[in-house]
């Protein structure tokens, strides 16, 4: 194997390269590693909890058993691929363990690597610890700090979705921060656990009378996310009690 082999077959790892320009040779900053480095950078920068950092659409299986999960990879990767060209986000809803984070991830990372779109993943019940914590003498970090990043992105995965304990505080800072990218027609995808607007139809009856999430962001909040995001509805098993049980059942045999 030649030494060279895992170094950018461009500028052999140099960071330069020799191009002509009017017939003149000139050194220029290599554009394959510089893009390389802005993807590094950017994937960073994104803030993609390590459980989460392999995800991608290749590691997306979907159940045969449920339709609703390859319709949900299909609209996923046609988002990714036919953005900025998009007119509304995505919002993943559907019961735990189904794919949800997974599929978003996934969006943001392709987004990230073969468009070199700015991105930033959070989990509201995380996000909504930051900030509480923010207020404090002893924070290293202030609020401005910690929502800039959600306003300045061109993509922002918002996770889980009404996890938060609704308070009115709760309320304004999610409605805050979504309304900024609202105004500004920057795109956004959103999962949810939580039924949408009915508590009945797409879940089953066995949860019982759960508060929705219109109900939990209220509803003009709703009423643009809904003009902000098509919703992607996923059904199946809980994949995560699915590997708990294969486990359990091969320490049986």
């Amino acid at each position: 194997m030649s030494e060279w082999d895992s170094e950018c077959p461009d500028c052999r790892g140099s960071g330069w390269s020799l191009v002509s320009r009017d017939g003149t040779e000139a050194v220029v900053s290599c554009p394959r590693c510089g893009a390389e480095d802005r993807r590094d950078q950017l994937l960073r920068r994104a803030s993609i909890p390590d459980r989460y950092v392999s995800k991608d659409f290749r590691a997306y299986h979907p159940d045969p058993k449920f339709p609703t999960q390859l319709e949900a990879l299909t609209n996923s990767i046609l988002f990714a691929e036919n953005y900025p060209q998009v007119h509304r986000g995505l919002l993943f809803s559907g019961p735990c363990g189904v794919g949800k984070t997974h599929l978003a991830v996934a969006v943001l990372k392709n987004l990230v690597l073969e468009k070199q779109v700015s991105a930033r993943f959070v989990d509201e019940t995380e996000l909504l610890r930051r900030l509480q914590y923010s207020y404090g003498p002893d924070s290293p970090e202030t609020e401005r700090e910690v929502l800039r990043p959600l306003y300045s992105a061109d993509l922002l995965v918002w996770d889980d979705l009404g996890a938060g304990r609704p308070t009115e505080w709760v309320a304004e800072t999610i409605r805050t921060i979504l309304n900024y990218r609202y105004t500004r027609r920057k795109q956004i995808v959103l999962t949810t656990n939580l039924p949408l607007k009915s508590a009945g139809g797409s879940y089953p009856e066995s949860l019982g009378r759960e508060q929705n999430l219109a109900e939990r962001i209220g509803t003009p909040l709703y009423s643009r996310i809904m003009e902000m995001c098509e919703v992607v509805e996923l059904r199946g098993h809980d994949a995560r009690t699915g590997l708990h049980k294969a486990s359990l059942d091969a320490q049986k045999v």
